[in-house]
């Protein structure tokens, strides 16, 4: 999309200083700070999402900086971003996001085809030994592998790519650009790609971040039923090698699932957390946004998780604090209301 088409979309942005003509340039894709690519835009409006980027190599882009960041940077601020191709500030940022998503998600999903079966269409690859039941359901340019069995009712969307021996019982929804591993096994009525649940507030009206980031998950992944898993807003949600998730699980956007982690019943996991490997997480907790589990964690059912957590905590109650401290915080609380 060229810069003269942004402009077109939202043009209150203010641009600074560049280096190459913006109205003819052609922008790709936008970028998060979990995948910067070039020729792409990147919204930055906290401290972090800066960090990230300036660690990075990637210099073609477009930077969008809320006003208020930006100018809080000062002259330090803008002395760094002569190596970048474009930058420019808006008043509101995740308005901006908002308006700006919705047409690279319209040019990125131009190809997607799920009216149509694509064996029908003659899109699909399918491994002649995979067991395909009636009922099933493939999108456009849907690539199967060796031995998978998909059960009556699955829906695998387009682009979307199973590898050897993983197994989708009946009524299981991929949504498109879901990428599984082998030897996983998805149970009923799981759904894993769909939108996170991102809008921005302005003027009374809930306005859509448009998600096209997809979900990769690796292997030896189980999945129980009615869970959902929601696709990255710009880059993917992954699961790593190993997982297991019960049923009933919310997995949100941009989520980081480390190998072997192990999430119970009705867990939720908010927006762009993080959590180690041979982390355990009980049975109704929950994890906040953005945070970040450290590994071999264990958190304890009904717990709410509000901060980081280092490698080997034990957590309970909300919200989440040591076990040890929880537990005498409990005996205090039976021994006053018990005194007579």
């Amino acid at each position: 999309m060229k810069g003269s088409n942004l402009k077109e979309i939202y043009n209150d942005f203010h641009l600074g200083g560049y280096t190459k003509d913006f109205d003819s340039f052609e922008f790709k894709s936008i970028s998060d700070k979990n995948s910067i690519k070039n020729k792409s835009i990147y919204f930055c409006g906290k401290a972090i999402f800066w960090q990230t980027l300036k660690a990075n190599s990637e210099k073609d882009l477009l930077i969008i900086f809320s006003k208020k960041f930006f100018d809080e940077g000062g002259t330090d601020l803008l002395s760094q971003l002569k190596d970048y191709s474009f930058w420019a500030t808006v008043e509101n940022l995740p308005l901006a996001m908002s308006a700006l998503s919705e047409p690279f998600y319209k040019e990125f999903t131009a190809e997607d085809n799920d009216e149509v079966d694509g064996r029908q269409m003659g899109t699909c690859e399918v491994h002649p030994t995979a067991i395909i039941s009636q009922g099933v359901f493939l999108g456009a340019h849907v690539k199967i592998g060796r031995n998978v069995r998909l059960y009556p009712g699955c829906v695998v969307s387009s682009f979307c790519e199973i590898e050897d021996e993983t197994i989708l019982y009946p009524n299981v929804t991929l949504m498109p650009r879901t990428r599984l591993g082998k030897f996983c096994r998805i149970h009923s009525g799981t759904v894993i790609g769909s939108d996170g649940f991102g809008y921005n507030f302005n003027e009374g009206v809930h306005h859509k971040v448009w998600h096209m980031g997809g979900v990769i998950i690796g292997d030896n992944v189980e999945i129980g039923s009615n869970s959902s898993v929601d696709q990255g807003t710009f880059s993917p949600t992954k699961i790593y090698s190993g997982t297991k998730i019960d049923n009933l699980v919310q997995v949100a956007h941009n989520v980081q699932l480390g190998m072997g982690t192990i999430l119970c019943g009705q867990a939720g996991v908010a927006g762009s957390a993080t959590i180690g490997d041979f982390t355990v997480v009980g049975g109704s907790a929950a994890i906040a946004p953005d945070c970040h589990i450290g590994k071999a964690c264990q958190i304890g059912g009904l717990a709410g998780v509000m901060n980081n957590l280092e490698d080997g905590a034990k957590v309970a109650g909300f919200p989440a604090r040591p076990i040890k401290e929880w537990l005498k915080g409990l005996a205090y609380v039976r021994k006053m209301t018990l005194k007579k």
